[in-house]
This record gives structure tokens, sequence and C-alpha cells, in this order.
């Protein structure tokens, strides 16, 4: 004991024995039992569960939608035609700092998006360096 105390004296709060501690109010006394719901039914538990995952699932579709996804916005200016690569990938650029004007442009059929290329040329003047 001696090793593991060491041979000092124990004063204030710490000077307790192990005898004079009251175990009755020490310890919560509230039961186990009480923490849990055991009326409930597996059925019941895996009832919420499939509830609560499919809460998530509609949560994660919605954030999905608003996603923009780059790659397929990449390729469908690529695709438009009449156009350098350095003008496209100049629009693409563009489009990917403007979410809702890139979901507007993959929306469009591919005639209203080589006017809107040549608008958008019109209106930030022109040639392939921009």
């Amino acid at each position: 004991m001696a090793l593991v105390v060491g041979k000092g004296i124990a004063t204030g709060s710490f000077g307790k024995l192990f005898a004079d501690l009251d175990m009755a109010t020490e310890i919560d006394s509230t039961p186990l039992q009480d923490e849990f719901d055991f009326k409930e039914t597996n059925d019941e538990r895996i009832e919420k569960l499939a509830m609560e995952v499919k809460e998530v699932a509609i949560a994660l579709r919605e954030m999905s939608k608003d996603q923009l996804i780059v790659s397929h916005l990449y390729t469908e200016v690529m695709k438009t035609e009449g156009f350098d690569e350095i003008t496209l990938a100049t629009i693409f650029d563009y489009l990917v700092q403007n979410k809702m004007l890139a979901k507007a442009f993959i929306a469009k059929s591919a005639t209203l998006r080589k006017v809107w290329v040549q608008n958008f040329i019109n209106q930030h003047g022109g040639g392939s360096a921009f």
C-alpha cells in the first residue's frame, strides 16, 4: 500500500476513508431499466429505424438534385458546335462559377445553347481570349 499510495497523508476531501463514503448517496440509484423502453417491440424499433433511414435518403436525394455535376457540364458545353475550344472552356469556367446559369444551360436544347454562347461572346467582348 505504501508503494501505490505513498506515505503522505491525504488532507481535505481526499482524507476520507472508503468506509466514510455514503454509498447510497454517492451512486446514482436510477435503475438501468428506466433508461430503456422495454415495452417497445422489435417490430416497432425496426419501423422507427426504417422511417429515419427513409428521411435521410429523401434529404440526400434533395441535396443531390441541387448539385451541379461539373463533368457533365463540361461535356455539354464542349458539344456546342461552331466555337473554338478556348472560347468554350472560358464559358465553362464562367458557368461553373454561376450555378443557376449552368443548370439553365444544361436544360436548353443544342440550338438555344449555341444562341446563349453567341450572346455571351457578344456581351463579353468576343474573341477566344476574352
